[in-house]
């Protein structure tokens, strides 16, 4: 089973995006901030990291550039998943080695279409 880690501090966005994945067969593990997702990235090796831009202690620029500075995580795909929709964020979250960006609402099928997308490269 593939695990997923999805880091959002908005309870809603956790139960819905985890709800929609675990329904496809993923396991889903969950952190409301920075801190927290970097650990357990750390400790769990997720296969694909779903990451809000704007969240506690670090945000997701941080942790994006963490998770690909440390040989244990450099390879995990990283998606963003974040209301913001400016094109500097867009380009600065993908200058940092995520593979996706996508804008807040996301359409449950277009996440999973994305996340086996990236899980099969």
């Amino acid at each position: 089973m593939k695990k997923v880690l999805l880091v959002d501090d908005e309870s809603n966005i956790l139960l819905a995006v985890t709800m929609c994945l675990e329904g496809e067969g993923y396991e889903v593990i969950t952190a409301v901030d920075g801190v927290e997702a970097v650990g357990l990235a750390f400790d769990s090796e997720p296969d694909i990291v779903l990451l809000d831009v704007r969240i506690p202690k670090l945000n997701g620029f941080l942790v994006c550039k963490a998770l690909k500075e440390d040989a244990r995580t450099k390879e995990i795909p990283i998606i963003f998943l974040s209301a913001r929709a400016e094109e500097e964020d867009i380009r600065k979250g993908l200058s940092l080695g995520a593979v996706d960006y996508l804008v807040k609402p996301i359409e449950p099928d277009d996440l999973i279409d994305r996340v086996k997308n990236y899980l099969t490269k």
